[in-house]
């Protein structure tokens, strides 16, 4: 859900990453994994160019419950399957929701979807939130009323295809990432809540290591007046 931006050039040792242990820079993913020796030095710059954060539901990753993701899926374009620009980390480890469905690439496989985390306005601002994901208190994210019917559709299958209202990740949402703001703020008296969820937005917004991040910026901007 959050932006991810690229460098204008790959990594200078990209080509490396991906080079067999025989010396030959591979360009076929899944026929050449076990062979590629230095993957884990192309997943570790990866996921700090995500500030250590899933690319799909923004949870904390460590590198050894991440791997290598690729946006537009490798079976749809093999040419595409060691390219830097199609490719981000995701979370390994999952629990299963009580229709058996897990979440991010586990669950999408190979469906495509759109690259939503490579537009840049769903880049979040001291003006604005992610252009096309709202924020419910129980956790869950939903498509941007306000968005043309097209783009709409497919932020809604972003949504539904990665199941990112998956029910573990609604309960961290709103258990374990909202639920301690809002005790601050039910104590607070009225003259100061609407500075406190101001401070908020701007304390998380300069943090981009932030677990859920993005979901956070558009549950609290709703309360200031930021959409």
């Amino acid at each position: 859900m959050q932006y991810i931006e690229k460098y204008p050039t790959p990594p200078q040792d990209w080509d490396r990453w991906f080079t067999k242990a025989d010396g030959i820079r591979s360009f076929d993913y899944k026929k050449d994994y076990d062979a590629l020796t230095n993957l884990r030095l192309a997943k570790r710059f990866l996921l700090n160019e995500q500030h250590g954060l899933c690319a799909y539901c923004q949870q904390v990753i460590p590198i050894e419950n991440a791997s290598i993701e690729h946006v537009t899926p490798k079976e749809h374009n093999v040419n595409l399957s060691t390219n830097y620009y199609n490719l981000v980390v995701v979370c390994k480890t999952q629990m299963k929701d009580s229709e058996g469905k897990v979440h991010c690439d586990k669950q999408r496989l190979s469906s495509l979807i759109s690259p939503i985390i490579f537009y840049r306005n769903v880049d979040a601002s001291t003006t604005k939130t992610n252009s096309y994901f709202g924020a419910y208190a129980d956790g869950s994210v939903f498509a941007k009323p306000n968005l043309d019917e097209q783009t709409k559709k497919q932020v809604e299958a972003f949504i539904e295809i990665l199941n990112l209202n998956h029910s573990r990740l609604k309960e961290t949402r709103a258990k374990e990432v909202l639920d301690g703001i809002n005790a601050i703020f039910i104590h607070l008296p009225p003259h100061q809540k609407r500075a406190f969820w101001q401070n908020q937005y701007n304390r998380i917004l300069q943090n981009r290591s932030y677990p859920f991040r993005q979901f956070l910026l558009s549950y609290i901007g709703s309360k200031i007046g930021i959409n």
